[in-house]
């Protein structure tokens, strides 16, 4: 009789635990916030946007609060600041967040072709470069924890930064290609440690799929004209990268509930030896 009594609670705390999973992560909202690669600059037709992917592939609502040019200090005031942008934040199940590569094409405004040959010259010894450096990490740490005064649970995603300036081919993009790729694994490294301090935080690693990507003409490029901004084919793939990176997060939420139920049905058997 106890036996039976234990496979009974058993099997009612496994049902109760699965239940309980689905009630909290079966909820509707995507939210993207970032610059125009979450914007989607130069892509017609608004399903083509990677962040629209998703959310049609995944049935979420979207609500999308990427603005063109935004830095990641842009994106700090936004989590901070803008009501819309908090309460789609406030509401969302998952946030999606891309930001940073303004922060590269900044070099281009604000260094001549002369200084950019100096900060190269110095290397990763550069103030400017460690400025940057210091200025982008302290940035995403504080983006992360305003969303999570917002909203403790929700799973986020955070996107890899790839160089904007590969494969163009004048002198002084050239200059500002080979810059950036002095320090590119370190600013990588940046979003990988923040992800590492949030078990409901994980990397969608856009970096290593466009390092080498095709700047040809046509459907094999993930680049648009412009070298900067991503393409049908590019917003594509950012999609793949994503879910893949959803499934992840959900995955670890999920195997988390497991050991949790595995736990009570030995606690509910000790219960009745």
């Amino acid at each position: 009789m106890k036996k039976i009594i234990c496979v009974f609670i058993s099997a009612l705390m496994v049902v109760t635990s699965t239940m309980t999973m689905f009630a909290e992560t079966k909820k509707d909202y995507l939210a993207v916030i970032g610059d125009s690669i979450a914007y989607g600059l130069g892509i017609e037709n608004k399903d083509d946007i990677y962040g629209n992917i998703v959310a049609n592939e995944r049935d979420y609502i979207l609500t999308n609060d990427a603005v063109n040019g935004y830095t990641t200090t842009d994106v700090l005031n936004l989590v901070e600041k803008n009501n819309k942008a908090k309460t789609h934040l406030k509401q969302a199940e998952t946030i999606v967040i891309s930001v940073g590569g303004n922060d590269f094409l900044q070099l281009r405004n604000n260094l001549d072709f002369t200084e950019i040959l100096e900060v190269i010259e110095k290397g990763k010894d550069s103030k400017m470069i460690k400025n940057m450096l210091k200025t982008v990490k302290q940035n995403l740490r504080s983006i992360h924890e305003n969303i999570r005064e917002l909203n403790p649970k929700a799973k986020i995603v955070l996107q890899t930064v790839y160089n904007p300036f590969l494969g163009q081919s004048d002198k002084f993009t050239e200059l500002l290609c080979q810059l950036v790729e002095m320090f590119r694994e370190d600013y990588t490294q940046i979003y990988f440690d923040e992800a590492k301090t949030d078990s409901n935080m994980v990397i969608a690693d856009v970096e290593k799929t466009f390092r080498t990507y095709s700047n040809s003409t046509g459907n094999t490029s993930l680049v648009q004209n412009d070298y900067i901004h991503p393409s049908v084919k590019g917003h594509r793939i950012i999609a793949d990268l994503v879910e893949e990176a959803m499934d992840d997060v959900h995955k670890a939420s999920w195997s988390s509930v497991q050991k949790s139920a595995n736990a009570l049905v030995r606690l509910g058997c000790r219960m009745f030896e």
